[in-house]
């Protein structure tokens, strides 16, 4: 089956859902045998399964801008392929977070090519994108942002490459829901929007411990606490011990990291 299989109508075959254990293990059964068979048929069975899996990651970057939803309904779904063609059972990982990594890997990219203001061309985009990465990193080890000089060290180029690159970077369309409202700091877009209804997909349950355990400290803790604990900001700020207007901007913080490392590749 070609790449322009991923146009196929997600209603053809069985379709493996969110809590359907049995079904799940059909499509193992499968993978095994094509991983010695490589039998086309058994390949175009398999990825008609998953392809609710691969919308549904596809859905949650439907907001984001010089994109459409069909364009990214068909990038998840060429990494579905993908990981078909690429899975080795005899390695022990499951196909779920396998599969989910490389479908929100070609999203990532996806996005990384599509999500800038002005035309950029590539070299320019992976320079960016580089900062961006060494950028969080060298926060994490100094435990504060990174001067430009630090930055040129770590990547080992001259300092007006990096400040090439920061004026790059800061051309990508993006909207984050943690954008200060007005002059008020304290408020969040995010804070305006009704708060969608809890779910618990099998793709939300491999994501989300990552996104949590790569948080530094006290945005972890913070995030934890609110999110896990459902505490206040007010009770968040008596256990930690800090104020509740800067729980507050931890929160923002964290949640726009996190955000990010959905869309970054």
């Amino acid at each position: 089956m070609s790449a322009t299989a991923a146009q196929a109508p997600s209603g053809e075959g069985m379709a493996v859902r969110p809590g359907d254990p049995a079904a799940a293990s059909e499509v193992d059964e499968w993978l095994q045998d094509y991983a010695t068979s490589r039998d086309p048929a058994l390949r175009q069975r398999i990825i008609l399964a998953y392809l609710g899996l691969a919308d549904r990651l596809a859905d949650r970057y439907r907001h984001s801008r010089g994109t459409t939803a069909e364009d990214l309904r068909q990038t998840a779904r060429a990494g579905l392929i993908a990981a078909v063609d690429r899975y080795d059972p005899d390695y022990g990982n499951p196909f779920v977070a396998y599969a989910v990594a490389c479908v929100v890997g070609e999203l990532k990219r996806h996005l990384r090519d599509t999500s800038w203001r002005l035309h950029v061309p590539r070299p320019l985009k992976e320079q960016a994108l580089g900062l961006c990465r060494a950028a969080d990193q060298l926060q994490q080890t100094l435990g504060r942002s990174p001067t430009t000089s630090e930055l040129a060290e770590h990547l080992q180029v001259a300092e007006e490459q990096v400040l090439e690159a920061l004026a790059v970077a800061q051309s990508r369309q993006e909207l984050s829901l943690d954008r200060p409202v007005g002059d008020d700091t304290e408020v969040c877009l995010g804070d305006l929007m009704a708060a969608p209804a809890a779910r618990e997909e099998t793709e939300d349950l491999l994501l989300l411990p990552r996104l949590v355990a790569e948080l530094p400290e006290p945005d972890r803790t913070v995030i934890v606490l609110r999110f896990f604990h459902d505490l206040s900001q007010d009770e968040i700020a008596t256990q930690v011990g800090y104020c509740q207007m800067h729980i507050s901007r931890l929160l923002c913080r964290a949640l726009t990291r996190m955000r990010a490392q959905l869309v970054e590749p």
